[in-house]
């Protein structure tokens, strides 16, 4: 197979990534196969931007890669690497090149039903390939190690129907030797859209993905409970002596999917599991005031153990600023469900270069926790920043006149409400007897008055 090319090798914003990942030039292999469906879905997400997808498709490969990690680091120990690892629906190796960097290529296996996928790693990588199958009770005769000691699998569960969900569970535990672990990943209830109900059962299946290529009955959209997680991990194993442990890690991907970790045995402690997810980075304002200065704000937060420290911002490979993060945010806390985690503001201006162009200059945002590590969490030309935040701020204003002209609208409905009450009462006969009587009242009144007075 020739070697593909990517403009990833030319793309400064995935040179800055690497720099801020540590990794040196040659480090990884930015390759990506013109069929990878993943980089296609991120370039329709980025508008089109090319650079800030390549950006988001090697940041998120490396995340996973991290948060399997540490999952390893908790089963087999600093120094007890597994023998073998099996990254299953792997796709086009997004997260496989990255896990070469803890492990020797020997000892991973990729599978995925693309053969065109599994080709272009073994090619590229130097990994074992398996092509996968559709039907899980189909793969037991698919080739390959006959066990693995830690099997991960990303976005593969938040795609299946209830049936097909349990039958994977059960053919990949079926494939751990005995010690072994398998990560996987899921949408949350949480997750579902707005107005959506998950049903009793604790799993709902929708056909509908981003694939262009699988069918939408086999591969849709999939949520689930917790409670239903953990059952169908119990009927995936029902019969097995040994039966299994299922530990969760809430938003444990990338922020975004929950990660669970199985192991073949029953009982497992799992509180050595220190797990630090990725950190969440929101920025609410990026603008240039006058000439010569940058003002940023926003909030940063993360979940699991530990605290994040301060936000750097870089400009063209400089460092301009390390705003600590240290504000009161206390609606951030209580919208990520982070109770006594409310500070999480951060901000400041910084000089701007003179140098500094618009239209080329490269802004990255990384955030630093309290053990000094560094989190590569966003990058982006200067201009395409500035537009960003423009265009934040504008939706926001948007969304307050809206809800201000609503407020109107519902006090003008309350008023005219009023006024129609008030009508109504003073056309009944009581109220057109009752102003008679203060009429004639009024008017006694007055005779008496004129009367006291000498009339």
């Amino acid at each position: 197979m020739p070697p593909v090319p990517s403009s990833a090798e030319t793309s400064p914003l995935v040179h800055a990534l690497l720099d801020d990942l540590g990794i040196e030039a040659g480090g990884v292999d930015l390759a990506i196969h013109p069929a990878d469906e993943m980089l296609g879905f991120l370039v329709k997400s980025s508008g089109g931007d090319r650079d800030r997808a390549l950006y988001a498709y090697f940041q998120s490969g490396a995340s996973i890669a991290g948060a399997m990690a540490q999952v390893l680091r908790w089963r087999f120990g600093d120094s007890g690497r597994p023998a073998r690892l099996l990254d299953f629906a792997s796709g086009y190796g997004r997260v496989t090149r990255f896990l070469l960097r803890s492990l020797p290529a020997e000892r991973i296996w990729v599978a995925d039903v693309y053969a065109g996928g599994v080709g272009f790693q073994q090619q590229r990588f130097g990994v074992g390939g398996i092509v996968s199958t559709l039907l899980p009770e189909d793969f037991a005769g698919a080739a390959g190690p006959g066990a693995f000691d830690a099997i991960l699998v990303t976005s593969l569960f938040t795609h299946l129907p209830e049936a097909r969900f349990i039958a994977w569970l059960r053919v990949l535990m079926g494939r751990l030797a005995p010690g072994g672990v398998l990560a996987f990943s899921v949408h949350d209830r949480s997750l579902l859209p707005a107005g959506t109900e998950l049903p009793p059962a604790g799993l709902l299946f929708q056909e509908i993905s981003e694939s262009g290529s699988l069918a939408s009955h086999d591969y849709g959209s999939t949520w689930v409970s917790e409670e239903f997680v953990r059952g169908a991990l119990e009927r995936a194993l029902a019969g097995t002596p040994a039966g299994g442990s299922l530990h969760r890690l809430p938003r444990g991907l990338c922020n975004f999917q929950d990660l669970y970790v199985a192991v073949p045995e029953a009982g497992a402690d799992f509180s050595g599991l220190a797990f630090r997810a990725e950190p969440y980075l929101f920025v609410e304002r990026c603008a240039v005031a006058g000439s010569e200065s940058l003002e940023l704000r926003g909030w940063a937060a993360a979940r699991g153990c530990g605290s994040l420290a301060a936000v750097e911002v870089v400009l063209d490979g400089e460092l301009l600023a390390r705003m600590p993060i240290d504000g009161v945010r206390p609606e951030v806390a209580a919208m990520l469900d982070l109770p006594g985690r409310e500070r999480s503001g951060w901000g400041g201006a910084c000089r701007l270069p003179v140098s500094a162009s618009r239209s080329t200059s490269v802004l990255r945002l990384r955030v630093i926790d309290d053990r000094g590590s560094v989190h590569p969490e966003a990058a982006a030309t200067l201009e395409a920043a500035l537009h960003d935040s423009t265009r934040l701020e504008g939706t926001v204003l948007l969304r307050e006149l809206r809800a201000a002209g609503e407020r109107a609208a519902q006090l003008a409905r309350e008023l005219a409400e009023r006024q129609a009450r008030i009508a109504a009462m003073e056309a009944s006969r009581f109220w057109k007897l009752r102003n008679q009587w203060f009429r004639v009242k009024g008017w006694f009144g007055a005779v008496l008055s004129w009367k006291r007075d000498g009339g």
